[in-house]
């Protein structure tokens, strides 16, 4: 049976009762919301109207009060059709640049940026890496740190570096440090980690002979040069004491579940998966996807909602992603999600 469509007063409390109960963490009465918001209407009538949102699925109220509550439903309603999406303050964009424009290694970057968010947000923040093993190397460099160490340095498509050290048992002369790498960047730049990875041996062959000591260096280190840059699926997260000043977080229980789930990097990292895969069956504002309590594929999400998007580098993606109480600001954390997202992908790409 088709579920009726709501009426534009029905639309419009529901709209007041979930900004307030995310401002306040407190059950919205009748009296509260026709002083707040001035609306010409009795708070009998206002009742009715919540009574009414409640015996469809959008309302709840907890024993022991007469306001109301947002349920799963009323928090999705909300989403995909009453909210109107605020951007961040200038100074909260300059920060997120800043952080992402002065540094070159995505690690970095990375940990940084899900400090940042946390902060920001005040909800658990999650910055995966992504995979790279089918970016593209540009150029490769090898520098003489001293008689028995060398420095290469592998970039690949977007800017991202490399660096390793290598070590060699007697000093290598410039010019064959100059000429290796001059036939290296020939015959690698363009091709993916992978396939060097792969064919390494195969396309040095010719040269072993001629420069042995330095190739049998890069054939026993070809695994740890061109490997993927990061784990797949390493996650940075940020935000734990920020997430924690919430009311939700008054009883020990909570706590012990949030970080309980913090320390389990599995989870999260299997959430996102999820969440990639079916994100063409998620709601979504813009490419960000809101996984609102029940909906979240794992039982200990439950009474979180997780806003996440991808970014891209290079042809790869990584995921950005803020997790807290169903009680966010939605607006604000899809509009942190979105810039923070696009802004790596701009300055990375």
């Amino acid at each position: 049976m088709m579920e009726r469509e709501l009426t534009p007063r029905e639309k419009m409390i529901l709209r007041y009762i979930v900004q307030e109960f995310i401002m306040t963490a407190n059950p919205v009465g009748s009296r509260y919301l026709v002083k707040r918001y001035n609306l010409g209407l009795s708070p009998a009538t206002v009742r009715n109207i919540m009574a009414d949102l409640e015996d469809l699925g959008y309302l709840t109220h907890p024993h022991t009060s007469a306001g109301r509550v947002p349920t799963d439903k009323g928090y999705r309603f909300y989403v995909d059709n009453l909210l109107e999406i605020k951007d961040l303050t200038l100074e909260e964009k300059e920060a997120i640049k800043n952080i992402i424009q002065d540094k070159t290694e995505l690690e970095s970057i990375l940990k940084d940026i899900s400090k940042l968010i946390g902060r920001i947000s005040k909800q658990l923040s999650i910055a995966s890496t992504p995979q790279i093993n089918d970016a593209i190397l540009t150029q490769l460099d090898i520098i003489s740190l001293s008689e028995t160490k060398l420095l290469v340095v592998i970039n690949i498509q977007s800017g991202l570096v490399r660096t390793i050290i290598l070590e060699v048992s007697s000093e290598i002369s410039r010019d064959r440090l100059d000429f290796v790498k001059t036939i290296l960047n020939e015959r690698l730049s363009g091709l993916t980690l992978r396939q060097i990875r792969e064919t390494f041996a195969d396309r040095v062959r010719d040269i072993e002979h001629d420069y042995g000591e330095i190739i049998k260096i890069f054939l026993r280190s070809a695994g740890k040069l061109f490997y993927d840059f990061y784990d797949v699926d390493k996650v940075h997260i940020g935000g734990v004491p920020d997430v924690l000043e919430h009311p939700e977080f008054n009883n020990p229980d909570r706590v012990r579940d949030i970080m309980e789930l913090v320390e389990d990097e599995d989870v999260i990292i299997q959430v996102f998966q999820t969440l990639r895969t079916h994100s063409s069956q998620r709601a979504e504002t813009g490419k960000v996807i809101v996984s609102i309590g029940e909906e979240n594929p794992e039982d200990r999400l439950k009474n979180y909602s997780l806003v996440a998007s991808e970014y891209k580098i290079g042809g790869v993606s990584g995921v950005i992603g803020l997790l807290g109480p169903k009680r966010m600001n939605y607006s604000r954390m899809i509009s942190l999600v979105n810039f923070t997202c696009n802004v790596l992908s701009e300055v990375l790409h």
